[in-house]
Parts: C-alpha cells; structure tokens; sequence
C-alpha cells in the first residue's frame, strides 16, 4: 500500500519531466530561421578563414546542429563525402566539413533548388575550393592533389560534368 501511495505521487512528477524532455527534444529537432542564417554565414565565413579557431568551432558547432535537426535533409555525394575525408591532408577536417555545410547553406538559401543535387554539388564544391584556396593563401605548402585536380577541371569549365559523373 505503502508503494502504491508513492507511485501516486511521483507519476505525476515523472510524467510531467517525460513530457518536458520529450517538447524541449521534439522542439530542438527542427532549426530556427536565426539558427539557419547563422548556419549560411558560418559556411561563407569559412570560405575565406577556414583556418581561425573562433570561426572554426563556430562551423564545428554548426555542423554539429545542422546534423541533428531534422527539417532540413542534405543528400551528400557519397563519392564526395569519401573523396574528402579519406584525404591524407592536414585540413581534411575543414574541407570535409566545408563539403557538408555548403549542402546545407545551399539548400537554406535555395529551397527551390533542394531536390537539384548537381546544383548542390557545383555549389558545395566551389565553396570547398574555396575554403582550399584560403588555406593555401596562409599555408602555400598545404596542397592537395584532389583538390587540385578539381581546381583544375573549374578553370576548365568541365567541374560540372565531373560531378555529374563522380555522383551519378
């Protein structure tokens, strides 16, 4: 009896924390208009400072959410995604992680263009190249064949058909 009296009491607290944790889950699962500007300013901030520890953890963190929320789907190249973060290179980490942000600010900033992953990709990568070309301006040594071979084929006018093709 004793038992069944403090069931009865707690089961009302215990009810109610469940469904304060499972609101404050449920309501962090979709992305605020702030949090996805802040998400596309990051993106962009890192293609010109992709080696400055505050903007870095800003991307970091951001990375982080954009992953976590489930209002905004990013079908990244798998082929991409590998081809980035298998590098053996010093700042795969922030090229990889360029790739991924620059998906999703792409589709933040262009919601009719969300199913059009070759636009995605031509987007995602040109920022990635960017990102690449803000390193090598502070770090002339860091370079990276992959990397360069794509510079290469964007000075040619043939990225796009490439990316077509490495993510049919």
């Amino acid at each position: 009896m004793r038992n069944a009296r403090a069931a009865l009491v707690w089961l009302p607290a215990l009810s109610f924390l469940f469904m304060t944790t499972a609101l404050r889950t449920s309501a962090q699962a979709t992305s605020t208009p702030e949090e996805r500007a802040h998400w596309v300013e990051t993106t962009h901030k890192l293609e010109s400072a992709p080696l400055d520890g505050s903007v870095s953890q800003q991307g970091d963190a951001a990375l982080k959410r954009l992953s976590d929320v489930h209002d905004i789907h990013v079908p990244l190249c798998p082929a991409l995604l590998n081809e980035f973060s298998g590098m053996k290179y010093a700042y795969s980490h922030a090229i990889t992680r360029q790739y991924m942000l620059a998906s999703g600010a792409f589709i933040i900033e262009n919601p009719d263009k969300a199913s059009d992953t070759n636009a995605m990709n031509l987007a995602a990568v040109g920022s990635v190249l960017k990102t690449y070309q803000a390193i090598l301006q502070q770090k002339p040594d860091a370079k990276a064949k992959p990397l360069d071979d794509l510079l290469k084929k964007q000075s040619q006018g043939k990225l796009n058909d490439a990316l077509q093709k490495q993510c049919h």
